[in-house]
This record gives structure tokens, sequence and C-alpha cells, in this order.
């Protein structure tokens, strides 16, 4: 004789289907997808403004370095 069987929410034979998005959206590749799609495209480069940034940097730290060295000279003299 056979047990008889009785509906359970643990063991089920059917595995659920999920549909997964992403969580963040890549614009490099999705520029090259759409490049790869149009071969007649220009490819257009973004320049780096990186330059300026440092020089500006560069010179305002040299600044504070002279100010600086000027009042410690005149503390000292003092």
């Amino acid at each position: 004789m056979k047990a008889p069987k009785f509906p359970s929410f643990f063991n089920n034979k059917n595995s659920k289907e999920f549909s997964f998005s992403t969580r963040y959206y890549d614009e490099k590749k999705d520029r090259r997808e759409q490049l790869m799609k149009s071969a007649n495209t220009k490819i257009k480069f973004r320049k780096k403004q990186t330059n300026k940034k440092q020089k500006g940097r560069s010179l305002t730290i040299i600044f504070l370095i002279i100010v600086l060295s000027l009042l410690a000279y005149r503390f000292i003299t003092n």
C-alpha cells in the first residue's frame, strides 16, 4: 500500500522563472554597439580636460609654497 500524496509547499517540481534587468547603464558599451551597427558613422573622441586642471593645480601649489616660505622668512628674521 502506498502512502497518500499530500500537497507540499517545499517540494515544487516546477522551477520559478524570473527576468533580471541590469542595475547600471554602460554608456561605452552602448556606443560601441551602435557604432558596430552603423559602419558609416564617424567616431568622435572626447578631449581630456585634465591638462588644464593639472596646470592650474600646480600653479596654485607653487604660489602657496612661495607665500608660505616668505611668511616663514619674515617670522624668522623678526
